[in-house]
């Protein structure tokens, strides 16, 4: 038991018993103003019926209820934002002994962290009497403050008048308090293996990509890469990238060191080997803060689909049959078409782009991004690594206008762009103008004279457009155009066409973009009548007869438990050829929505554009007490001498990782696959384990409180080690991380469940949970013929408090030992303290629940059993009486 339980019983019992009255019941040490509520208060301890009411001492309750002295681990607020946990000290009164309140000390730590207006505290408020730390009590100092504890919640309230403090935007949390973690070695995994055999021909396939990091300090070194092996194929290991990174938080930025990519805010995405500061609006607060794609696409089988960026593999998974949806890429920065190949079990192929592009670049006026970014191109197609050197500022300078603007320059090229983004009442609308000149090189004219200038030059012209009209229930999420001049090429453009010139080709031999149009919409029909959605882009060249296009609609619906959709797919291969899907799918739930695991039920009819028919009934659902199993079960069937097919698919999340498996056959072909993933972090204590993959995790530490479920995650368990890793924390950001001792050993007790931490990205945070085990006891003690004195104080051999005595001289404590003595202490003189013995009985130690021990003993004075031979705790079969429940 802590001694914030032991001032809580006190409380409560007064409270119970009408005795305490106050408006601080609860438990609070109020000075200030709240102190003047509960001067002078006269409790009548009559009416705790005790034989001996002047053995009661209730003098500290007088001005309101108050916790013992001692030190206290406390969540500190200043004028209701948490300023950081820190031991606090408090201390007695000493002016005045009839006086028992306490005031809690605010240390050095604690005055540094609020953010006080010094201008206009009153003189000499840091001044502290003698050499020692600073021991700050803040109601002398400041009378109009108030200062409120919490011993239930563990929470120090500061309440400082305004004009004393600094303003603060809402959301804000004091970059003192952010934590770079500990030393770790992070490894994020996942691993996938196919194989197929269709028509007599196999195909075998294995692919691991790996997100693995080193943090030291605020030093954070980051790998990302993949293998990829085909069997009699391709048997390659793919470095994405590879880089160091520190946080900065006075620039609210970051720099990172090596290979990765540029944001894509203003120019498109571009990856790079070299050095990048780049500002990160994240450590701002939320109130102050003003992006990968979803992939949505239909598989007919069990299909293995993979997405490039920049013809780098970046994500590759095993979907079932039907519709399906990938929104958990790791992001690459914001601008950048996807590549997304889905290879059927059957063998067959199909390749479609998603756009890849930001929004309409508005700022809180005052706000900025910036990035600077200098190295050289990364490209695995070009002869040579040409320079790139890149800066970009956006400002927002008033509540509807945002400028921004950016360079790139490499060696024989050059691009300037300027825009400024609106907000207006009719919608966000971002205009910018980007001038740039490429030399494409030396080259020969036709006749053979040398041609010395060999350079085109040009302008282009975006316009982007975003709006949501709550009337009308539309959501027009990008509208976005753009036009090219003839001698206009992007970065990447020009870096392609000096090398194709450099080979000895012609420069059209790479497209040049004219025109480029990208929508996505979506529209709420009147109610009752669904949900429309749209998207879609088309983009044409100067040197290219073709265009690229691509299209979907859908819409979706539900009456009663019926959820029911319909949607068109339009796409180009890499040949130009149109691909066209339509689906229309139905799902409904196999019982009532309001039992657990009720299984799923889909239906789907899909066509295409070769005139396939197909049929699919899926059924998929979860089972488990945490829901840690997943399975799914589809039969298909479908036209063009393809006949029928099924397949099975099941997923398992235990406290390591994620396993699944599927399983599909047809006429003529079947294919297996089966996956792992999880992250592994290793840290000073050993290795965690757990089957989430994440940026930034907090490693919990609770030694003894095995099997204790953390936080909100399902299947995150204290480990037999004593440790728990928690994924998905928000960096810069609050985090409440709690234990629910559900699942441990009824003998354990933890002193506190819930911590808060604001961690660095890509930290490792570690937050310790004391857990202590031990046999809860309950002790009916007398003295001198007398129950023991009512709020007594209960202490162990080493003097620690471990509970208070109740009415009729009832102990309740938690202790570790089968035999020992507690010392009870009331006052200070040695008639006022004595001691008591226990012997616990012994218990199955995997016993579903430890029963409280009662015993009645005989409370001895400490004064005469110092002159005992024998201890108290070897005469406890003597002076013990003990009863079991």
């Amino acid at each position: 038991m802590s001694e914030v339980y032991h001032a809580q019983l006190i409380i409560a019992v007064l409270t119970v018993t009408g005795i305490l009255s106050n408006s601080n019941a609860r438990g609070e040490v109020s000075h200030g103003i709240a102190k003047n509520i509960a001067e002078n208060v006269e409790f009548d301890s009559s009416f705790l019926n005790l034989a001996d009411t002047g053995s009661l001492d209730l003098s500290r309750f007088a001005n309101g209820a108050a916790t013992l002295p001692g030190i206290y681990r406390t969540a500190v607020y200043v004028n209701g934002y948490l300023i950081g946990s820190e031991d606090v000290r408090f201390i007695a009164r000493g002016d005045n002994p009839a006086d028992k309140s306490v005031y809690p000390c605010l240390s050095d730590s604690i005055v540094k962290n609020i953010p006080f207006n010094y201008e206009k505290l009153p003189a000499k408020f840091l001044q502290h009497v003698g050499s020692g730390p600073m021991c700050l009590d803040l109601s002398q100092k400041i009378p109009a403050a108030q200062v409120n504890y919490d011993s239930g919640e563990q929470r120090l309230d500061i309440q400082i008048p305004q004009l004393y403090v600094l303003k603060t935007a809402r959301g804000s949390v004091n970059p003192g308090l952010w934590d770079s973690g500990i030393p770790a070695l992070v490894l994020g995994y996942t691993a996938t293996g196919y194989s197929s055999e269709s028509h007599g021909n196999a195909y075998k396939s294995f692919y691991a990509g790996m997100n693995a990091g080193l943090n030291i300090g605020a030093w954070h070194l980051r790998h990302n890469g993949s293998y990829n092996w085909i069997g009699n194929g391709t048997k390659k290991y793919n470095t994405i990238n590879t880089y160091m990174q520190r946080d900065i938080p006075y620039l609210h930025g970051r720099l990172l060191m090596g290979q990765s990519n540029t944001l894509g805010q203003v120019f498109d995405t571009l990856p790079f080997s070299g050095f990048q500061l780049v500002s990160d609006e994240r450590m701002l607060p939320e109130s102050q803060r003003g992006y990968a794609p979803d992939i949505y696409g239909i598989a007919r089988t069990a299909a293995q689909v993979t997405v490039r960026q920049s013809g780098q593999v970046i994500y590759e998974t095993t979907v079932s049959p039907g519709e399906f949806l990938i929104n958990d890429l790791y992001p690459t920065g914001y601008g950048g078409n996807l590549e997304v190949t889905v290879r059927e079990a059957d063998g067959s192929e199909r390749t479609f782009l998603v756009p890849y592009a930001s929004v309409a670049m508005l700022l809180r006026p005052g706000s900025s991004r910036y990035s600077i970014t200098g190295g050289k191109l990364r490209s695995y197609n070009l002869l040579d690594e040409p320079a790139l050197y890149q800066a970009t500022y956006q400002r927002g300078f008033t509540n509807a206008i945002t400028g921004y603007g950016g360079m790139q320059a490499s060696q024989d090229y050059y691009a300037i762009q300027l825009g400024v983004a609106l907000g207006t009442a009719v919608g966000a609308l971002a205009f910018d103008a980007t001038q740039a000149r490429t030399h494409l090189g030396n080259s020969n004219n036709r006749d053979g004279r040398h041609n010395a200038d060999n350079s085109l030059s040009g302008q282009s012209y975006q316009v982007s457009y975003s709006k949501t009209i709550n009337e009308t229930n539309t959501n027009l999420t990008l509208a976005a155009y753009r036009f090219s001049t003839g001698g206009y090429m992007d970065f990447m453009t020009a870096m392609n066409t000096r090398d194709v010139v450099a080979k000895g080709f012609a420069p059209n031999t790479i497209w040049r973009a004219r025109n480029r149009f990208t929508i996505t919409a979506s529209q709420g029909l009147a109610e009752g009548w669904g949900q429309l959605y749209v998207s879609g882009s088309l983009q044409n060249y100067w040197n290219k007869d073709d265009s690229d296009k691509q299209f979907q609609i859908s819409y979706s619906n539900q009456y009663k438990r019926l959820t029911y959709g319909l949607s068109a797919n339009r796409s180009y291969s890499n040949y130009g050829s149109p691909q066209n899907n339509f689906l229309l799918s139905f799902s409904f739930p196999l019982g009532r929505n309001d039992q657990t695991h009720t299984p799923q039920m889909r239906l789907d009819l899909n066509h295409d554009g070769n005139g396939r028919y197909g049929q699919q009934a899926t059924v998929s659902g979860t089972g488990g007490s945490q829901s840690q199993f997943s399975y799914s079960a589809s039969a298909m069937h479908a036209n063009q001498d393809n006949g029928s097919s099924g397949s099975l698919s099941g997923q398992y999340r235990n406290q390591i990782n994620n396993m699944s498996a599927t399983y599909s056959a047809g006429k003529s072909y079947h294919s297996i696959s089966g996956g792992l993933n999880g992250s592994i972090i290793g840290h000073s204590g050993g290795v965690t384990f757990t089957p989430y993959t994440s940026e930034t995790f907090a490693l919990v530490e609770a030694k003894g409180a095995t099997g204790a479920s953390v936080s909100s995650y399902p299947g995150i368990h204290i480990d037999p080690w004593g440790y728990a890793a928690v994924p998905y924390l928000n960096p810069y950001q609050l985090n409440e991380v709690s234990i629910d001792p559900k699942g441990s050993a009824a003998d354990v007790e933890l002193d506190n469940t819930t911590q808060k931490v604001a961690p660095y990205s890509g930290a490792v945070v570690k937050l310790k949970y004391s857990a202590r085990t031990g046999t809860p006891i309950l002790v009916s003690a007398q003295y001198q013929d007398k129950p023991v004195p009512f709020g007594a104080d209960v202490l162990d051999r080493d003097g620690n408090s471990v509970g208070s005595v109740g009415q009729g001289g009832q102990i309740y404590a938690r202790v570790e030992d089968e035999r020992g003595e507690l010392r009870v202490k009331w006052g200070d003189n040695p008639d006022m303290q004595c001691r008591v013995g226990y012997r616990v009985m012994p218990q199955a130690k995997n016993a579903a629940q430890r029963q409280i021990q009662r015993f009645t003993s005989t409370c001895q004075n400490t004064r005469d059993s110092r002159n005992e031979s024998t201890t108290l705790a070897e005469r406890t079969d003597e002076a013990l009486k003990i009863t079991r429940d």
